[in-house]
């Protein structure tokens, strides 16, 4: 695969976005297991402005409506709430601007970043709740000349489709020296916080140890204020904001939380965090809550995991980690990488909203669940695939969901670069 191994194997060469899990249950009770056939809850994103592309279709029969296949390497996708506009990022370092439909020509932003690795370069976006009256935006991505992670800021005037190229770093973050599991989301939330998904360092195994180490950045969701300090401020509602770990740390024990989004209804933060070589898994961080082990390297998925050189005696505690949502054996199945999609909350398919959108990088499989469900086994989700993509246009290709300004769903196609919306049909 080209640029994003997003499969995992047991060797560094060919592993990619590889993952964790949780091995205990969470604080809620499990559904009943046929949560997936259900329709969402029905409610749009509070004060959501209606696309003007569309008008709400009933339907759950799902279609790809091609946005443009001329990028190189999209692996994200984002907009300021309310603008028309859509930015996609790639891997090679640009954001791009699709405007009236149309592909800008000039980069919205370049980036020096290293891209040699399958899973370096340019990985993440966002722009800031209130970007149409301050123009900030952040992004992600892996330093020039070394493996290292650097969060920035940015700023554009809000109505211009070239950004001022002046960086102000947030937050830089040493990495081992391993390309691979990187995370790479940028999101905020209703809180007005920025969170940050990173893996646990690279290679395979929990090689660098960072799974279960609280005093390390990595292998974590970080939650910062940046409006509270310069370059940021710690949340004092941060678990760990006194002390007993980094306290930026928001939730841990991931191996490799590639994409994470949240439900902009409530603040529930939902995470894909890619397999080691059986499980993938989708975990949750409901709103109000903080603090969650997802369990690795003592466990992938539902299962201990063996190979931690740091041991997996925590096997005989799972209680004392988060057991994740859905969790999937991929083994045999041509299924290689969770993708974090997120919740819906447009108003262009009434009949999905609050549902819970992923799929998987090598399948192509696009599928959801109510954003309501806490357990729920995987083949109780509702497999979309044969109806949105007959053809295969996703098939070893999805690096990315992502919405515009309207709550609206996009999927990114690595290798083909190209990035279509999910509409009923």
């Amino acid at each position: 695969m080209a640029k994003l191994a997003l499969g995992a194997a047991a060797t560094l060469g060919a592993l990619a976005l590889a993952t964790c899990g949780g091995g205990g249950s969470g604080d809620d009770d499990d559904d009943d297991g046929d949560g997936g056939n259900q329709p969402g809850d029905g409610a749009p994103a509070p004060d959501a402005t209606p696309a003007p592309y569309c008008s709400p279709q009933s339907g759950t029969s799902l279609r790809l409506q091609l946005i443009s296949d001329a990028f190189v390497r999209p692996v994200g996708i984002a907009a300021p709430p309310a603008d028309p506009r859509l930015f996609i990022v790639e891997q090679v370092g640009r954001i791009r601007v699709v405007k009236d439909g149309l592909l800008q020509s000039s980069p919205f932003l370049t980036v020096d970043t290293n891209d040699g690795g399958d899973e370096q370069g340019l990985l993440g976006l966002a722009f800031h709740p209130d970007y149409a009256k301050n123009g900030r935006f952040f992004v992600f991505y892996v330093l020039q000349g070394s493996y290292n992670l650097r969060v920035a800021e940015y700023h554009a005037d809000p109505n211009a489709d070239v950004a001022d190229a002046t960086e102000k770093v947030i937050l830089d973050i040493p990495h081992p020296g391993a390309d691979n599991h990187n995370g790479g989301t940028l999101t905020f939330g209703p809180d007005g916080l920025l969170y940050i998904s990173l893996g646990d360092g690279g290679a395979a195994n929990n090689y660098y140890e960072h799974g279960q180490e609280p005093g390390s950045r990595l292998a974590k969701i970080l939650r910062i204020d940046v409006d509270g300090g310069d370059p940021y401020a710690i949340p004092s509602s941060n678990p760990w904001a006194s002390g007993g770990g980094v306290g930026e740390m928001f939730a841990w024990g991931l191996r490799n939380p590639w994409r994470i989004a949240i439900d902009p209804s409530n603040g529930d933060l939902w995470i894909g965090d890619v397999g080691q070589g059986m499980y993938e898994e989708v975990d949750v961080v409901r709103a109000g809550t903080s603090g969650q082990n997802f369990g690795w390297a003592v466990f992938e998925g539902p299962a201990c995991f063996t190979e931690d050189p740091d041991g997996n005696a925590g096997c005989d505690s799972p209680g004392d980690y988060v057991a994740p949502v859905v969790a999937y054996d991929r083994q045999g199945t041509g299924q290689c990488s969770v993708i974090m999609g997120g919740v819906y909350r447009g108003t262009c398919m009434p009949d999905m909203v609050g549902r819970v959108f992923f799929g998987d990088y090598c399948s192509g499989e696009v599928r959801s669940f109510p954003a309501s469900t806490n357990q729920l086994d995987y083949s109780a989700t509702t497999d979309h695939t044969s109806d949105v993509d007959p053809s295969g246009l996703l098939y070893g290709r999805i690096s990315s969901f992502g919405v515009d300004g309207y709550g609206e769903l996009y999927v990114a196609a690595l290798q083909a670069g190209a990035v279509y919306r999910i509409e009923v049909e």
